[in-house]
């Protein structure tokens, strides 16, 4: 998922009911921890991707595979804090609890490098247009909300295996990992520690509407969505 952290614009304190000031710190994912927005697969699941892996990751790199407690598919992201920021994400809870979604079936066939060919991670051969229709709908369920996160510049969903393992062999993949999501959830993702905080996690329904074909861009006004964004957005109109 193409999160510009780095993005010095994205990077202004947004101060409105519900977010403490002085939580937030600049985009930088080395140093922080992220508030994001996910889908876990199964822990038996987890289990066997991380023993691949690891395998993997023996033979080719001294990097450690992702212990299977961290294993995720990023949905949205919605910034980066020094600490969790209780009164966010209880609005956040309230706005999320809110989507009705149909369960997402899932299925990743092959790996691949990215990041400066630095990580390793699962990708499938064909698209995942519900789960593409389900990061549309909370990109526009938080906007609608006037909550913040950060837009992707495009949704690619992945799942990393080994972070930082320079130029290995891709991971063959023999079986398909393949499962369906029946929920979502709200982590928080402490940077150097074994597993995800989860604050929240969410049902999605088979009586939900069928995914409509997910549109090319999302269009919205700004990367970041908060009260001081548009007040800025109305007096550069004027």
């Amino acid at each position: 998922m193409g999160f510009d952290l780095a993005d010095a614009r994205n990077l202004e304190q947004l101060s409105f009911e519900g977010w403490e000031p002085g939580k937030v710190r600049r985009f930088n994912a080395q140093y922080t921890s992220k508030l994001l927005i996910t889908v876990r697969p199964p822990a038996a699941l987890a289990a066997r991707i991380f023993d691949d892996s690891s395998h993997h990751a023996a033979k080719q790199t001294k990097r450690e595979a992702h212990p299977a407690t961290v294993l995720h598919i990023t949905l949205l992201c919605v910034g980066c804090f020094e600490a969790v920021p209780e009164g966010l994400v209880h609005r956040l809870k309230n706005t999320l609890g809110e989507i009705k979604a149909r369960p997402v079936p899932i299925t990743f066939d092959r790996t691949s490098l990215f990041g400066n060919r630095g990580s390793l991670a699962l990708h499938s051969s064909h698209e995942m247009l519900e789960m593409q229709s389900l990061s549309t709908m909370l990109q526009r369920a938080l906007w609608r909300a006037n909550l913040p996160f950060v837009a992707p510049s495009s949704f690619a969903p992945h799942l990393a295996l080994i972070t930082g393992c320079g130029r290995i062999e891709p991971m063959p993949v023999e079986k398909p990992y393949s499962w369906l999501a029946g929920s979502f959830e709200l982590v928080c993702s402490h940077v150097g520690e074994p597993q995800l905080e989860l604050l929240a996690r969410f049902a999605l329904t088979p009586k939900a509407e069928c995914y409509q074909r997910p549109e090319s861009q999302l269009h919205l006004p700004g990367k970041i969505i908060g009260h001081s964004k548009r007040s800025m957005q109305r007096a550069s109109a004027q």
